[in-house]
């Protein structure tokens, strides 16, 4: 299948209206323009919904610990002191990845990678859960998931294949692109599919609904080198509630939703 061209303005609006900025159509109309000056708020760690020693034995605490508290927390300070004293320090981190084409050339870069790594990372602990439980077969998602990949086991192993084929640091994702259908998409480093095609590409733009931290501070304490370890642990403690409710925010923002 062909594709739609993933525009920014449809990523933005996702971003915009699951955030409470504004209606889907006013964020379209505004996608485009500067955000106004407004009293700046820095951005913080977010807190996690479980213990870092919930997810054992699969992420191990002492990972989740350091992931959280170091690594995290290290793009959070950067981004930071990179946006002091202007306007975009104002936007929700989801808000300002989609915007990256609007950030001065002379900020664009650390926006990209301490601010992608703060967006991906918030996004990252969201997606996980001690209390994993299957995707219920004929939901929304897993039928989504079927109609694009032909069953169940075929998207994880399309998923696992990209995760362990990324090449030194980055992410693997599932994704909704703008035409509904659910794609499997890996980024470099800190990019995230919320910067858009402009960014990553019309084939890896897209709305997350899931995502998975390759980055060999994610795994290394505990898996070493064997990232495929890790990737096949990933399945015990995925958050597929938040997926499935990101699936449908990403369906209902399109005209025409049904499979």
């Amino acid at each position: 299948m062909q594709f739609a061209n993933l525009t920014l303005g449809w990523i933005l609006s996702l971003a915009q209206s699951r955030l409470g900025v504004g209606p889907l159509v006013q964020s379209k109309l505004d996608a485009n323009t500067s955000p106004p000056p407004t009293d700046t708020t820095a951005y913080t760690l977010p807190p996690l919904d479980y213990s870092y020693a919930a997810l054992e034995p699969h992420f191990d605490e002492e990972t989740m610990r350091i992931h959280h508290t170091k690594h995290h927390q290290t793009y959070i300070t950067n981004l930071n002191a990179a946006l002091q004293d202007t306007s975009f320090a104002s936007l929700h981190i989801d808000d300002l990845v989609a915007r990256l084409s609007e950030v001065p050339a002379e900020l664009k870069g650390k926006v990209r990678n301490q601010g992608g790594g703060h967006a991906n990372h918030s996004f990252f602990w969201k997606n996980l859960t001690p209390n994993a439980t299957a995707l219920a077969e004929g939901s929304p998602l897993h039928k989504g998931i079927e109609h694009a990949f032909g069953s169940f086991e075929v998207f994880q192993q399309t998923f696992e294949k990209a995760a362990t084929s990324v090449f030194g640091s980055g992410w693997a994702w599932l994704v909704v692109q703008e035409d509904g259908e659910l794609k499997v998409v890996t980024t470099l480093n800190q990019f995230s599919p919320l910067m858009g095609a402009g960014v990553v590409g019309n084939g890896v733009a897209g709305f997350p609904v899931i995502g998975l931290d390759v980055w060999e501070h994610a795994y290394y304490l505990k898996y070493r080198n064997v990232r495929p370890e890790y990737i096949k642990a990933y399945w015990h403690v995925v958050n597929w509630d938040f997926a499935s409710d990101r699936y449908m925010e990403a369906r209902s923002s399109i005209a025409h939703p049904e499979l």
